[in-house]
């Protein structure tokens, strides 16, 4: 009895707008219990065509047919449940869970399935049992041969009792002696009604089965049967699927942390100091531009300059409007600006003027009226003067009050 139907396969690869076709047009139908070798070199594109059998890869034209549904007509829920109840993979390099016991990935397909916990691990022994690797159930897969690793595959491939076992080069990694015995354990499967699906490039395994389905270039270039199905009695479900609950993947998460915890550990402790000293130098660049910015606004308005003729002449209305008409210029602010002056208090006075310099021997002052350039911060007790009062610079101020001008600058009338 036909379980799966292949009708009209088409498959293609893009780069870009070219098209790469790699299955060109597969027509196939396999039987219950029927051991059928896919038989071609590499590049073939068998695998592809086993991705597409086992719900792995939906990118393609034509149909897919199994117990008489297109899978094309199902919806992803419902290409996860086929997954689970229909097929079994068996893969060339194992892929064994490394920190689970031989035991613990068997059972790992058993617990997307309704069983108890006691039930699941009952059948895991007798799967274990069944492949002659009863007695390693408690090893880990690095204590086991390439063989006895095969084996364990297998097992865990029947857990769920699936309909159809696809095998992609299950002997591809053994010896001699150890295919005889995959192949023999496949062909036990076989008997029990399942239809196994193997893809190989050996002659001798494709003589193994009961079918050899030939393919090259993504053509069917041959199709033989070798001898009757192993068996045409179906398979009885014993048990449903269902989801991987979240339990269960917290629990394999906590066992592959405590398996190789000092690994992890240190993985963390490097992360860790990673993002601190991320975190730390970025904060350290942040507060040292902050700090430059906020030091240089506090001694001088970056967003704010005087502007004067280079004759020293006044400038005029029509001056003050030509600066304001100017680019990225939002405000124009009027003032006064004295070369010279002399300040009076009491009996001491000060002369300044920028060809004498007397005030100040660093620089020459000049008497300027308050403006956006002048900044309360560059004021001893950062308060802009008053009506009446003028800010002078330290050493005119000592000439004048004290040496304690430092603590205040304001020089209160009377002055002229």
């Amino acid at each position: 009895m036909s379980t799966l139907s292949l009708q009209h396969i088409h498959k293609s690869y893009y780069l870009g707008k070219e098209e790469f076709p790699v299955l060109k047009g597969i027509d196939l139908t396999f039987d219950q219990g029927d051991f059928i070798s896919i038989l071609g070199e590499s590049g073939g594109e068998k695998s592809t065509l086993m991705n597409i059998i086992g719900g792995l890869d939906r990118s393609y034209d034509g149909d897919v047919i199994i117990n008489g549904q297109r899978q094309k007509d199902k919806k992803e829920k419902s290409m996860d449940q086929y997954r689970r109840d229909t097929i079994g993979f068996i893969f060339q390099s194992f892929n064994l869970i490394n920190y689970l016991s031989v035991l613990g990935n068997v059972m790992t397909s058993l617990q997307m399935t309704k069983l108890s916990h006691k039930e699941q691990v009952k059948r895991a022994e007798e799967l274990l049992n069944q492949v002659g690797l009863y007695e390693h159930r408690r090893k880990k897969p690095a204590q086991l041969s390439g063989g006895q690793k095969q084996r364990v595959a297998i097992a865990r491939a029947l857990a769920s009792n699936p309909d159809i076992i696809i095998a992609d080069e299950p002997t591809g990694a053994l010896d001699s002696q150890n295919t005889k015995e995959v192949l023999k354990l496949l062909q036990g499967i076989a008997r029990s009604g399942k239809t196994v699906i193997v893809v190989t490039h050996s002659q001798e395994v494709a003589d193994a089965g009961s079918r050899i389905v030939r393919l090259a270039d993504g053509r069917i270039i041959g199709d033989e049967r070798l001898r009757e199905p192993f068996s045409q009695s179906a398979p009885q479900k014993e048990f449903t699927s269902r989801p991987l609950k979240t339990s269960d993947i917290w629990q394999m998460a906590f066992a592959h942390f405590r398996n190789a915890w000092k690994q992890n550990l240190m993985i963390t402790i490097g992360t860790a100091i990673g993002l601190f000293s991320v975190i730390f130098f970025l904060g350290l660049g942040n507060g040292a531009t902050n700090y430059m910015n906020s030091f240089i606004d506090g001694i001088a308005n970056p967003k704010a300059f005087q502007v004067f003729k280079p004759d020293q002449s006044s400038m005029s209305e029509q001056d003050a409007t030509d600066v304001a008409k100017a680019k990225h210029v939002t405000k124009v602010e009027k003032g006064y600006m004295s070369p010279a002056f002399q300040v009076r208090l009491k009996d001491q006075e000060v002369n300044a003027n920028p060809q004498t310099n007397q005030a100040n021997q660093e620089g020459p002052n000049n008497l300027i009226t308050k403006n956006a350039t002048l900044l309360a911060d560059s004021i001893s007790n950062k308060q802009y003067p008053k009506t009446g009062e003028i800010v002078l610079s330290e050493t005119p101020c000592r000439q004048i009050v004290s040496k304690n001008c430092r603590k205040n600058r304001y020089l209160n009338p009377p002055f002229r």
